[in-house]
């Protein structure tokens, strides 16, 4: 059962000091005093223990240099480990402001070897500028081999703990990650230990009896392990050791399937638990290489050298391809579609491309993002009765493509409308030619001697037609730009028939507004407009309307 903070300070039997320069002396007359004073019963030593505990912080029994920040708190600056290769996740999100609630059990960086191993009770949280008053968790432990344990200064970091001195902090660079915590069978006390799908470090090769030599073991190893199993009912707790992956920062996976490398703790060796180390389960990723069931640990909390593993192929991920459906409604991805995308300096959905694979990143705490791995559409060379293009860097707005056979990565907002495509019998050649009821952007002034740079740098201008027929050559109707409300005050952006061409327009067209593109001309279709088809009533006439899309819309007109 969960206790509130208030309630455990009112239960607590020691008194609160502030930091001062007092104290700090008065931490190292202590220390100095328990060296002389070895022989020291165990009820008695632990009663000087946690008196020092009250005046400082615990003596350092190895040779840690004690740093100060500029507010006079003590500063430990995590170890991080020097590990190259991908990174999933922003550990430092765990520590932003808004994670911060009285209550909260956060373990801190020790002074001793610079990991999340000290416990402290957050009482009291300031905004916006950030501090906190926090009161220290002592361990408390009730047998003598444990008592003995912690008495000889080796690290606890599990079992039954007591609320210490208390102190105002501004560092942030001490704070790991909040601990979930039970309240102990007598007043006062706190009970911590792993818990399932935590990831923690063991120490290696570890023994109880450590106490009866402690210089002889402060020099740590450490296995990294996956909590399959709490300590319920004192059964003990039930850990799979994990290898860290080669290639990657800090994700570590299990090497064996089964019960390869898993192995139980009893409840007695609690001690052997050195720290938790925050992590996340690896979901569905697309990088190569990624183990199944792989998790990503921070890098602040890994010990300074860990040994690397290959991943063996059989324990690779292979990113699922699945169709996604969008909350809105508006798109559908699935593997094999074509799609018109933006691109360029203008940002006009002028080229295409085929989904060939859809992945799901999930990281921690974020929403899932979406990555569509598709290759591009090249354009073939057209028959000879086509017009080509003078400058090979054109782009084809409409013909015939092959699928480039690398791909690169889109997110759902860069793809704008798709596309149904002829396909050829060998399914390599895909044709797209503009359709009856079609809405697109055609050169208003247009040349086969049009220069790339020209499109990319907006130089052109374009009008907007409806396709009218497409048998032989192209009837096109000319559309012009209006507004229209439905009732709301909201004014929507709508094309209708024009009454008039814009000036400029070529010669050959004539002046009407329904002209015809002949199919050698083709290339004058620069790319299509999504629209759907609306009919209202306009000053009591009944209008037929094309709602557009306004971000595939030419600047020449936009209104």
């Amino acid at each position: 059962m969960d206790i509130t903070s208030n309630e455990l300070l009112s239960r607590k039997s020691v008194s609160e000091k502030g930091t001062s320069s007092e104290g700090n002396t008065s931490l190292f007359s202590a220390c100095a005093e328990t060296i002389l004073s070895p022989g020291l019963g165990f009820a008695v030593s632990v009663g000087e223990k946690r008196k020092r505990s009250e005046l400082g912080e615990g003596c350092n029994t190895g040779n840690t240099k004690r740093e100060f920040n500029d507010n006079g708190d003590e500063s430990v600056q995590p170890k991080i480990s020097e590990s190259s290769g991908v990174k999933f996740n922003d550990f430092d999100k765990l520590r932003e402001d808004v994670r911060f609630t009285v209550g909260q059990i956060w373990a801190l960086y020790d002074t001793i070897d610079g990991v999340p191993r000290r416990y402290a009770l957050l009482r009291k949280v300031s905004a916006p500028s950030f501090g906190i008053r926090i009161t220290y968790l002592e361990p408390d432990p009730d047998e003598e081999r444990d008592i003995q344990w912690f008495e000889h200064d080796l690290p606890v970091s599990a079992g039954k703990f007591r609320l210490g001195k208390s102190q105002n902090t501004t560092d942030r660079t001490i704070i790991s990650h909040v601990m979930h915590w039970n309240e102990g069978s007598s007043a006062g006390h706190l009970i911590l230990s792993p818990r399932v799908g935590e990831t923690w470090a063991i120490f290696k090769n570890w023994d109880i009896n450590w106490s009866s030599e402690p210089d002889s073991h402060r020099k740590y190893e450490y296995e990294i392990v996956e909590i399959l199993s709490g300590n319920t009912d004192g059964a003990g707790v039930s850990v799979a050791v994990l290898h860290k992956a080669k290639g990657f920062a800090s994700v570590f996976f299990r090497m064996g399937t089964g019960d390869t490398g898993i192995f139980q703790i009893p409840s007695h060796s609690l001690y052997r638990f050195s720290y938790r180390i925050p992590s996340f389960r690896m979901k569905r990723v697309e990088i190569k290489g990624v183990p199944k069931y792989a998790y990503e640990l921070d890098q602040a909390a890994l010990p300074g050298t860990i040994e690397e593993k290959t991943v063996p192929p059989h324990l690779i991920a292979e990113p699922k391809q699945e169709a996604l459906c969008f909350p809105s409604g508006e798109k559908v991805f699935q593997n094999g579609q074509i799609w018109s995308f933006k691109a360029g300096y203008n940002d006009m959905p002028r080229y295409f491309c085929k989904i060939q694979k859809i992945t799901l990143t999930q990281e921690f705490e974020q929403e899932a993002e979406v990555k569509l791995h598709a290759g591009w559409l090249n354009g073939v060379p057209f028959a000879e009765n086509v017009i080509q293009w003078e400058d090979r860097n054109m782009p084809h707005g409409c013909g015939t493509f092959l699928v480039n056979k690398s791909s690169s990565v889109f997110y759902p907002h860069h793809l704008l409308r798709q596309v149904v495509p002829q396909i050829s019998m060998d399914g390599k050649e895909y044709t797209i030619l503009p359709n009856i009821g079609e809405v697109w952007a055609i050169y208003r002034a247009w040349s086969h001697r049009i220069y790339f740079k020209e499109v990319e740098r907006d130089y052109l201008d374009y009008d907007i037609v409806e396709v009218l027929d497409d048998a032989s050559d192209f009837k096109v109707l000319t559309l012009e730009a209006a507004f229209y409300s439905d009732g709301d005050a909201k004014k929507k952006t709508v094309f209708r028939a024009a009454e008039i061409r814009q000036p400029g327009f070529d010669d050959e067209d004539g002046s009407e507004v329904v002209f015809t593109i002949p199919k050698s001309k083709m290339l004058r279709f620069s790319y299509q407009v999504p629209a759907s088809r609306l009919t209202k009533e306009i000053d009591g006439v009944l209008k037929e309307l094309f709602e557009v899309d306004s971000r595939a819309l030419p600047s020449n007109v936009q209104l």
